[in-house]
């Protein structure tokens, strides 16, 4: 170590942030619970008030505490969540000034393994009866643009999270929390224009057509029609005449 470097000590309201944060996720304090009044934290950490409420505001700022002030109030404890996650992850990409190309080219890297994986397992019966569920979602929602883009999105979170990887879940909620932003914004711009509809019925088409594939387990056929799927998304909204082209436009 040089004459330059330093050693970072922590501040102590960080360490009762990392003791409290470690009891969270550990289960210690439960979702929804009260954390202990300050003057107990005070007498557990052997530490001054004014640390204790710093901790707290550490906490606070990471989703993983609501905090009510006044005579009633406290830390409660909250669950922390994919959308708090992509949340701050859009945020690291605006920053970075992010194409919404670059979003969903991710978003089709991560999907379209998926679907060949999923039609491995064509013979999980609960799997193919939660993809027609979705389906049918999107069906009742076919003259309503709004509905329909909302009930299409959560086809995509549907397909993700039968995955069952939580690793990948987080991965791509990241992509469709903000592809859904703009997806929100151009039906605003442009809902009653007849293009619009289109797009948004060929892609439920698309939907159909992959569920069909994956529940005769034909892996190959999932994965190129998903890809060329998301692909046309991607074209759609690159042509667009006007609306948002980065993370930074969309989600400002």
């Amino acid at each position: 170590m040089s004459a330059t470097d330093h050693i970072r000590i922590p501040k102590a309201a960080e360490l009762v942030a990392d003791t409290l944060r470690r009891r969270i996720i550990t289960g210690e304090y439960a979702p929804d619970e009260l954390l202990p009044s300050e003057t107990a934290l005070m007498q557990n950490f052997n530490v001054a008030r004014t640390t204790v409420r710093d901790a707290v505001r550490i906490l606070e700022s990471e989703g993983l505490l609501v905090v009510r002030r006044g005579a009633n109030g406290g830390g409660r404890v909250q669950v922390p969540s994919v959308a708090m996650v992509a949340d701050h992850a859009a945020l690291i990409l605006q920053f970075r000034g992010t194409t919404l190309e670059d979003v969903h080219a991710a978003r089709a890297m991560i999907e379209t393994p998926i679907a060949g994986m999923l039609a491995a397992r064509s013979d999980d019966a609960e799997m193919i009866a939660r993809l027609r569920a979705a389906l049918e979602a999107e069906a009742a929602a076919l003259d309503d643009p709004v509905q329909l883009a909302v009930a299409e999105g959560r086809f995509h979170q549907q397909l993700v999270s039968l995955s069952d990887s939580v690793t990948i879940s987080l991965l791509s909620a990241v992509a469709n929390r903000i592809i859904a932003q703009q997806v929100s914004e151009d039906i605003a711009e442009r809902g009653s224009d007849a293009e619009v509809l289109r797009q948004h019925h060929e892609a439920h088409r698309a939907h159909e057509r992959l569920v069909d594939f994956i529940a005769v387990g034909a892996a190959r056929e999932a994965e190129t029609l998903w890809r060329q799927h998301l692909e046309a998304g991607m074209q759609y909204y690159r042509g667009a005449p006007t609306g948002p082209k980065s993370v930074v436009d969309v989600l400002s």
